[in-house]
């Protein structure tokens, strides 16, 4: 799938007023396109395919708001229109966001929602400096999501707030490669 496939997927989804993930998404691209752009200068990456895999992350969105489902929900439309390869990203660019519960009827096993990949790493530090078209700390991000979350859905805290050290992790992994952290490149 290319870019312009993808974004031609993201401009048939109808967006209700008020939600802003269709600019989520090609926000989290670009940024993870950006950041695969610098690695390229020092290791084997495909830029294209990471901005892809920022586009479609939150594809599930167009069907639920659900801190879970959507990511479920963006699994099951790749994979409904054959794009298996970009499938795993929408389960697994929120590092270990599952219930359990929830898993026999997608088809799915905790070891699906884990990023693996560098490219899949890039996605979630994508998704985690990205807020309403502008690049954030990944701590003023989650405290943000955390106070969206507090009365709706206060289960998902805790999620939340185990973000914070899976970030450090694979900045740690984008330092040592490149020699300069996530907020060093971008300037925050």
């Amino acid at each position: 799938m290319t870019y312009e496939e993808a974004l031609k997927i993201l401009r048939s989804f109808t967006v209700e007023p008020g939600h802003d993930w269709n600019r989520h998404c090609m926000g989290v691209a670009d940024i993870a396109y950006r950041l695969a752009l610098e690695l390229r200068k020092y290791i084997d990456i495909n830029p294209e395919k990471v901005r892809v895999m920022g586009l479609v992350h939150d594809f599930g969105r167009n069907v639920t708001q659900d801190p879970y489902r959507h990511a479920y929900e963006g699994y099951r439309l790749m994979k409904k229109l054959g794009h298996n390869e970009y499938a795993r990203i929408c389960v697994c660019h929120s590092n270990g966001t599952y219930k359990a519960e929830d898993l026999e009827e997608y088809g799915l096993v905790p070891e699906d929602f884990f990023a693996k990949t560098l490219e899949e790493k890039l996605v979630f530090i994508a998704d985690s400096l990205e807020c309403k078209g502008q690049i954030i700390r990944h701590d003023v991000r989650i405290a943000q999501t955390i106070e969206r979350y507090r009365h709706k859905n206060p289960e998902f805290i805790p999620v939340l707030e185990s973000k914070l050290e899976e970030f450090k992790a694979f900045d740690r992994e984008i330092r040592e490669i490149m020699g300069k952290s996530v907020y060093e490149f971008f300037g925050i």
